[in-house]
């Protein structure tokens, strides 16, 4: 993930457009997943990450380089949709639980490559049979590279919910999958 940051951080030193269209390029699908589950409409989440991106572009001069890109890109999203929810007068929507799905269209790094399609689909399934929330926190942090800190504070949550979270979805995934599947998504 160092790698990636510092590919995006030459965007926000240099003004370099193509690593800004790389850094929409591979964040673009989670994001807009990620406001679609806050706004439940497809359009309405693509609009508000391009809004994000538009913004981020524009003020990318005025804005001091984020330490981690994913993290202030989530962060946008997440302020700019529920921004949307109380002009919309859904404010009601933000407390609802977020259901966030394994991404397929992920980069996945070659242990990833090598686990069985067999596998993959009981890995996904054993996630997608989690509690919303506890299934929202464990895609944030194993799939998204999130620590729990940054999952708590994008969720208005404390750091001990995620870990508390996260031990219960490490638990019930172990019991659906037993360990040599958990071990190799790990």
């Amino acid at each position: 993930m160092i790698k990636v940051d510092q590919l995006y951080t030459s965007f926000w030193v240099m003004g370099d457009l193509s690593a800004f269209k790389e850094m929409m390029r591979a964040f673009t699908p989670s994001l807009k997943y990620f406001a679609y589950n806050i706004v439940g409409n497809e359009e309405e989440a693509e609009e508000i990450v391009a809004d994000v991106f538009i913004k981020v572009w524009e003020q990318r001069q005025q804005v001091a380089c984020p330490q981690n890109v994913r993290y202030y890109l989530f962060k946008a999203v997440k302020n700019t949709a529920l921004n949307y929810l109380k002009s919309q007068g859904r404010r009601e929507a933000h407390h609802a639980a977020w259901e966030i799905q394994v991404n397929r269209h992920h980069h996945r790094n070659p242990e990833d490559i090598m686990i069985s399609k067999e596998h993959l689909d009981l890995i996904q399934a054993a996630i997608r049979s989690l509690p919303p929330r506890c299934r929202q926190i464990f895609v944030l942090v194993k799939e998204e590279g999130l620590s729990y800190e940054e999952v708590a504070t994008l969720l208005d949550i404390s750091k001990a919910t995620v870990n508390v979270q996260m031990t219960l979805a490490l638990k019930k995934m172990w019991l659906s999958l037993g360990t040599t599947l958990l071990y190799s998504y790990s």
